[in-house]
């Protein structure tokens, strides 16, 4: 009988076995990062009452030096809860300091970190197509390799806007857009119901920011009607005759 030799193949399995192991350890199936001992922070506090905002989530690209977002260039990295304000309305967002991408060799010094914070029930920090308002930090300008940067924010809430008008009439409307910026956001206008008021007019309800605004509806929808909210939650009706 012809003896069996087992040590050779189980040899070979353990090198065959250990092949991707070892060549599995150079890939990066993550980015990886360093930090500064730096941030940006500040305070989210309402803009007429001074009361601090909850619950607002950061997001943030950061560029390195390669990255722009351009068609000849990276894109940069998006890091999803940088930060949450607090029951204070404190937030505080760490600055990277460089970036390995997926399958890098090394690490590339970030230049340049854009943030965004996302809207809430009571507030937009978005313009008015929804595109989130972003600030952005270039690090050499504002020296965020040795120093903190301070950036409070002071959104604008809502108040109502009742609109009565004839049945007969238009009762497609729209709103002349707001300022956009990211340090003094405005609510987006959100509409609420439509209702029937009497056997001749109906009546539109809108949330809209606290302030001054414009809004066209009616036949002749081009026609600007302006209209103040002093405060938050308070009303104001518009009444369109026709």
């Amino acid at each position: 009988m012809k003896t069996i030799n087992l040590k050779r193949p189980s040899i070979i399995f353990a090198v065959l076995f250990a092949f991707p192991l070892f060549f599995s350890c150079e890939n990066n199936d993550e980015d990886e990062f360093t930090f500064y001992e730096t941030y940006i922070e500040g305070y989210i506090k309402d803009y007429h009452t001074g009361e601090p905002v909850a619950g607002v989530v950061f997001d943030a690209h950061y560029f390195d030096e390669y990255s722009g977002g351009g068609w000849f260039s990276p894109d940069p990295y998006f890091a999803k809860n940088v930060a949450v304000s607090n029951a204070q309305g404190y937030y505080k967002i760490r600055c990277p300091k460089a970036w390995k991408p997926k399958g890098g060799k090394k690490f590339n010094d970030i230049v340049m970190i854009r943030t965004y914070a996302r809207d809430v029930e009571d507030y937009s920090f978005s313009s008015s197509t929804g595109t989130p308002n972003y600030k952005r930090y270039d690090y050499d300008k504002e020296g965020l390799k040795t120093k903190s940067v301070r950036t409070d924010i002071r959104p604008i809430t809502y108040g109502y806007l009742k609109v009565i008008l004839p049945k007969t009439s238009n009762q497609n409307w729209g709103f002349w857009n707001y300022p956009e910026s990211y340090e003094t956001p405005y609510y987006r206008p959100k509409f609420i119901i439509s209702e029937s008021y009497n056997d001749s007019l109906n009546y539109l309800i809108f949330n809209v920011p606290v302030g001054t605004g414009t809004f066209r509806i009616g036949n002749d929808s081009w026609k600007p009607r302006d209209f103040t909210i002093d405060y938050p939650r308070d009303t104001v009706i518009i009444n369109i005759e026709e």
